[in-house]
């Protein structure tokens, strides 16, 4: 554990499909360009900018985030047929280095997370339970701006998404074997959906947003992402409530 591969598009798909799945995360350093970059963040703005202008009400945040410290307003753009995210959506470089990963899949929705500065972040978690190995989504996480720490790092251990369900504990207490990214503008993660993860609370005044293209292999619906898999306790997010994790 405690490693993480910085990669490209001009990486050899074997390489990056075995890092993959020996780490379940893999970095791809400028994916996007300054154009995209620019076209996508004026949609987010023009989202989230009555949010801000109304102070960030504790009504937009999620039940879900609420009770399991996830404090973020989630969005999906696909979903609403907003460009230039469908555009991002349909990137053929994507669906390559996609399959590269995990072969043939589907890729419904999006989710952009968005926290105020101050938030939370988000606690230790897998997005779902990890009791059949196949049954997983890929997060595909782009950032617009450079994420510094304060801004809320990714942090990750790679390896345990072969480890099963994650311990009870702190949820942002350090797991030993992390590993803390702080992507840069146009960087591309990917990362294995049942490999343990937390973004650090956002301390800085600067809202924090990444977007999240997940997919999913071929046969995998996205109902595997209904229950996501907290230290101390399971969250329906169909029915709105905890559960036993």
């Amino acid at each position: 554990m405690g490693e993480v591969l910085t990669a490209s598009v001009a990486t050899p798909a074997e390489s990056l499909r075995r890092q993959f799945a020996e780490h379940g995360v893999v970095v791809i350093a400028d994916f996007l360009d300054p154009e995209q970059l620019v076209l996508l963040q004026q949609e987010i703005d023009a989202h989230y900018g009555p949010l801000v202008r109304e102070r960030f009400g504790i009504d937009a945040v999620s039940q879900a985030g609420i009770e399991m410290d996830c404090e973020v307003i989630v969005w999906d753009p696909v979903g609403e047929q907003v460009e230039p995210f469908l555009t991002l959506a349909a990137e053929p470089r994507l669906a390559t280095l996609t399959r590269d990963l995990i072969g043939g899949f589907s890729a419904p929705g999006s989710l952009v997370m968005w926290s105020v500065g101050g938030g939370k972040g988000q606690a230790w978690h897998q997005d779902s339970p990890p009791d059949a190995p196949s049954r997983f989504n890929l997060n595909r996480l782009f950032y617009l701006q450079d994420t510094e720490f304060d801004d809320g790092a990714v942090v990750v251990v790679p390896g345990s998404h072969h480890i099963g369900r994650i311990s009870p504990g702190p949820p942002q207490e350090p797991i030993p074997g992390e590993v803390v990214l702080t992507p840069r503008a146009g960087t591309l993660v990917f990362l294995h959906g049942h490999t343990y993860h937390r973004v650090t609370p956002n301390v800085s005044r600067r809202p924090r947003v990444s977007v999240n293209l997940r997919a999913y292999p071929a046969g995998v619906p996205r109902e595997v992402t209904r229950i996501g898999i907290y230290r101390n306790a399971g969250y329906d997010f169909q029915a709105g409530k905890q559960i036993e994790r």
